[in-house]
């Protein structure tokens, strides 16, 4: 809320929504910028970006600049752990076996399902938090469409 407007913004997911919240306390984000990184759809790869202070991945993102995503780095590294349950840090990668995501994949490409379908599909699911069960039940409601 300002003087002059009211605006509001909606999310996929609590998750999306929290990690929105915690751009917004980086000095030189506000809601536009925050907005646009959170779309991008690939928040395992932010939160490795930010946890490895990767400047050339952060700076893809609109009105981030080097000092920008230094700032990134600097306030959130190791403050996004509950948004990313399955990393690991100090090692870049999240946890082998850990993602119920991943689970579900696999079992899609046991029911049949071809890479491709999956690959579509996952982008729709990594910005939700679900159990394996319920990840392969939304992911075919998306596959059936």
């Amino acid at each position: 809320m300002r003087e002059d407007q009211q605006t509001l913004y909606g999310f996929r997911s609590r998750r999306e929504r929290e990690l929105f919240n915690k751009l917004l306390g980086v000095n030189g984000i506000g809601p536009k910028g925050a907005l646009a990184i959170v779309a991008s759809g690939d928040m395992d790869a932010l939160i490795d970006a930010i946890e490895t202070e990767n400047e050339k991945y952060l700076t893809k993102f609109p009105g981030v600049g080097k000092k920008t995503a230094k700032q990134m780095a600097l306030d959130l590294k190791g403050k996004l752990s509950e948004l990313a349950p399955d990393y690991v840090p100090n090692t870049g990668l999240f946890a082998q076996g850990a993602s119920e995501l991943d689970e579900a994949c696999e079992a899609l490409v046991a029911l049949g399902y071809s890479e491709r379908e999956i690959t579509r599909v996952r982008k729709e699911l990594n910005s939700e938090i679900l159990t394996t069960d319920a990840y392969i039940k939304r992911a075919l409601q998306l596959l059936l469409k």
